[in-house]
């Protein structure tokens, strides 16, 4: 590597960390022309570092105004540097007790930019073990932890998957867009999404989010069974007890709003 090069390397970190402290610093959400102006540069340089962060998770964009704020990993950094608390610690207890309580397994998953990786699986009681690997991506329309994301993240959304990503997984699974759209605004009015045999037949799972600091979504947690144990007609009892493990676990997180 040339010297120029190492150079032009260090000035880029450095714009991509100035640009992240200037959106930490801002009192409210902030766009691209004030960011180049503050930081004396041009817009399409600021832009650049704006998309890279925001697809990393770093920041997040208002799709209805454009503008940007800090995202989940910033956050998750942040509270992890001040005080050693992430979303596995902060949700140990409530997933733990989820467990417990219906004796099904629970799947927690935490948005990376705009992938939904899972990060921890607590398996059931049952003698027929379900549940998903650690570090496995999940689709985001077949399945209800994907279908939380949708709803609750605040830069994903359905228009943003292109026709390949809506694939039929099964004979259950939600292929068309407008479906799905309906689907995820029902999602966000209930707090809570359910997947029945649109990902693996015989399996079922339903989902809540879990929210930070100004409701920004961080994951979800999901009781995942067969559909002899989360039947279509889904049991008010499941979902009264996922809601409340994953409202526990965001209070953890800093989230405040709402019962």
């Amino acid at each position: 590597m040339s010297g120029e090069t190492a150079t032009g390397g260090v000035r880029s970190v450095q714009l991509a960390l100035d640009v992240l402290e200037r959106v930490a610093g801002a009192s409210e959400e902030i766009g691209v022309s004030e960011l180049a102006v503050q930081l004396g540069t041009t817009k399409g340089s600021v832009f650049r570092h704006l998309k890279t962060l925001v697809e990393r998770g770093y920041l997040s964009q208002n799709p209805q105004t454009s503008r940007y704020r800090l995202g989940v990993q910033a956050y998750v950094l942040g509270h992890a540097a001040a005080g050693g608390i992430d979303l596995l610690s902060a949700s140990a207890d409530a997933l733990r007790d989820l467990r417990d309580e219906l004796g099904l397994s629970v799947v927690l998953s935490v948005l990376q930019g705009r992938r939904l990786v899972v990060v921890d699986t607590l398996l059931g009681k049952s003698a027929l073990e379900i549940g998903v690997r650690t570090g496995t991506e999940l689709q985001l329309h077949c399945n209800a932890q994907g279908k939380v994301a949708l709803a609750f993240a605040r830069q994903l959304s359905v228009d943003q998957l292109a026709a390949g990503d809506l694939p039929a997984v099964t004979v259950n699974s939600v292929t068309d867009r407008q479906v799905l759209k309906q689907q995820v605004a029902e999602v966000r009015q209930q707090g809570w999404a359910a997947a029945i045999e649109e990902e693996t037949l015989g399996i079922s799972a339903i989902a809540a989010p879990i929210l930070g600091i100004n409701a920004e979504f961080i994951g979800a947690v999901a009781l995942v069974a067969t559909v002899q144990n989360i039947a279509r007609e889904v049991d008010p009892a499941q979902v009264h007890a996922l809601k409340k493990a994953a409202l526990r676990a965001s209070w953890n997180l800093g989230y405040r709003d709402g019962p």
